[in-house]
């Protein structure tokens, strides 16, 4: 435990390209430590683009002002975002406006989220402040900076500490020329307060799957849509997430009405859903499917487990060190419709199974990635900056 004083002296900005209405993996993950932070009296704000929810930057009339915000009780601070450089030489870069960055002066840490734009860090390069880079999604990233030499230094250069959310990702930044001795092992965390089991058992749906992601071509949907023409059982696939590239949700939606059409099979997709509604889901899903190509950690399997819904998951990044293969849920090889079909039809056959696999999540949830685990860890990497 902390000395009361020092945190409550403690002033940490949580810094991200993206925040709500957002909604993904990173900007839970910041909320819920944010809260947590502030919760044990180290203020913690949040610095951000002002962006719509289809990342799209507000029009010149909309952006003149900084917005600064409440959402669930921390101050988000809204600034404008103007395409500085293009993407061919830096990952993302928007131009930030010298008010903004002097504004980093107030703070004692700046914790730098989600290494695919790097505007916040390389504009706040002079400010003398502790600064930590969080990798949330180098899993998908990498490619980008091993191949491109200016981010590849840059992303050495703009950080004191980096934190990567598995050891999958710490491998990934020591391969990038970031020294060992500067990354932080941090995993992401679940509200488990939130994210509960049902009450009874029995309100699951036998029969019903559940994808929650973004909608991108990473996240391997065509791979679990092509799995149904594999699974002998009739079953209701709902997906709840955002579209991320318009060409790729034509094609899932496409994909999806043949299904419904053409097999016993019914696919929903539900948009993106608030926290509140997504527990709903979690609770009554029979299995949680993460058909990924790519991924850093996985913070919707934690919420699943959370909910006691166990996961079959492709065996990608870091996935391995959320779920435990056999005890918790199943790991299938990526891209594999038919393996991934019968890891799913395997547990639908076997209740018994999905109920130990749900139970056994849900305590390895609350031991190791609840809230308040993960923001006490940050709390002492915190300490060690100052």
């Amino acid at each position: 435990m902390f000395r009361t004083g020092w945190i409550s002296l403690t002033r940490i900005l949580m810094v991200t390209p993206f925040y709500f209405p957002v909604l993904g993996g990173t900007e839970s993950f910041i909320a819920n430590v944010s809260v947590k932070l502030n919760g044990i009296g180290m203020q913690t704000d949040i610095m951000t683009f002002n962006v719509d929810q289809r990342w799209k930057p507000w029009s010149i009339n909309q952006i003149k002002k900084g917005k600064i915000e409440k959402i669930n009780g921390l101050n988000v601070i809204r600034v404008p975002a103007l395409t500085f450089l293009p993407t061919r030489f830096i990952l993302r870069t928007n131009f930030i406006p010298g008010r903004f960055i002097n504004k980093l002066m107030e703070y004692d840490i700046i914790h730098f989220h989600n290494e695919v734009d790097l505007s916040f860090p390389l504009f706040s390069y002079t400010v003398q402040k502790p600064k930590i880079l969080h990798c949330h999604c180098l899993a998908i990233t990498f490619n980008s900076y091993r191949n491109n030499p200016l981010s590849r230094y840059l992303i050495n250069k703009v950080s004191d500490l980096y934190i990567a959310p598995s050891s999958f990702v710490a491998k990934h930044l020591v391969s990038l020329g970031v020294f060992e001795e500067k990354i932080k092992v941090v995993p992401n965390c679940v509200d488990t307060r939130l994210f509960q089991p049902p009450d009874n058992y029995s309100e699951k749906v036998n029969n019903l799957l559940l994808f929650v992601g973004r909608l991108d071509p990473k996240k391997g949907l065509l791979t679990l849509l092509e799995s149904l023409n594999h699974i002998e059982k009739s079953v209701n696939l709902v997906i709840i997430g955002p579209p991320s590239r318009p060409w790729f949700f034509k094609k899932l939606l496409i994909t999806i009405e043949k299904i419904n059409r053409r097999t016993n099979h019914r696919v929903t997709y539900l948009g993106p859903s608030k926290h509140e509604n997504l527990v709903r889901w979690y609770k009554k899903a029979a299995i949680f499917v993460s058909p990924s190509i790519s991924e850093s950690f996985g913070i919707a399997s934690l919420e699943a487990l959370s909910c006691g819904t166990p996961v079959v998951a492709t065996n990608v990044g870091g996935v391995s060190e959320v779920i435990k293969d056999g005890e918790n849920g199943i790991l299938v090889p990526p891209a594999d419709a038919v393996q991934l079909a019968e890891s799913i039809q395997y547990l639908l056959d076997n209740e018994d199974v999905r109920k130990k696999f749900g139970e056994n999540g849900r305590k390895w949830v609350v031991k190791n990635f609840s809230s308040e685990i993960i923001a006490m860890k940050l709390c002492q990497i915190y300490k060690e900056l100052l």
